[in-house]
């Protein structure tokens, strides 16, 4: 299918309306179809204007209030995924118009950053490590990266969360130890 611009439009009609021709003839000098020429001038007609009509996009499926409570609870469980969402809240668009609620009132799906759950134990350890280092000659401190490797099958959990708050404990996501095997690669 053929696009054809404004200009062409405009022209045609211009030549229907003030020139005195039909608008196939119209049409045919600017290389339009016959019936796109006479449904441009059946709209200019009942339109009086050339284009779209204001207000002929998609109709909203959702209200405000249904919109607000989709993001007050992706606010309150920004861990549910859109599914999760949509059963919490009887939402009445799919997945992709929640993403777009959402993202308009400035969440967005991102990986929540991950963080060990602490024993107390671990962390009278860590404390008494900081305090015991205090002094120490840190110009002399060679800093390295190790990289973990594991049978566990634990993808990157999705959270939706305003941007910047990656580190806010209310969109971290926490893991424990379990009886999965990891190899660490130090270098």
């Amino acid at each position: 299918m053929a696009h054809h611009d404004r200009c062409n439009s405009e022209r045609v009609i211009a030549l229907a309306e003030k020139g005195g021709l039909s608008a196939s003839t119209a049409g045919e000098l600017y290389g339009v179809p016959m019936s796109t020429a006479r449904e441009w001038l059946r709209k200019y007609q009942r339109d009086q204007q050339v284009g779209r009509r204001k207000g002929t996009g998609l109709w909203g499926v959702s209200s405000p209030d249904q919109d607000a409570a989709l993001v007050a609870e992706a606010e309150r469980n920004p861990f549910f995924s859109a599914r999760d969402l949509k059963a919490a809240t009887g939402f009445p668009g799919q997945k992709d118009m929640i993403i777009s609620r959402l993202r308009a009132a400035g969440l967005r799906a991102r990986h929540a950053a991950v963080k060990e759950l602490l024993t107390d134990e671990h962390k009278l350890y860590r404390l008494e490590y900081a305090e015991s280092n205090v002094n120490r000659k840190w110009d002399r401190v060679i800093f390295t990266d190790e990289s973990t490797f594991t049978s566990a099958n634990d993808g990157p959990v999705l959270v939706y969360r305003p941007q910047g708050q990656r580190y806010n404990p209310q969109y971290m996501s926490t893991c424990k130890h379990s009886g999965r095997v990891s190899v660490n690669c130090w270098g």
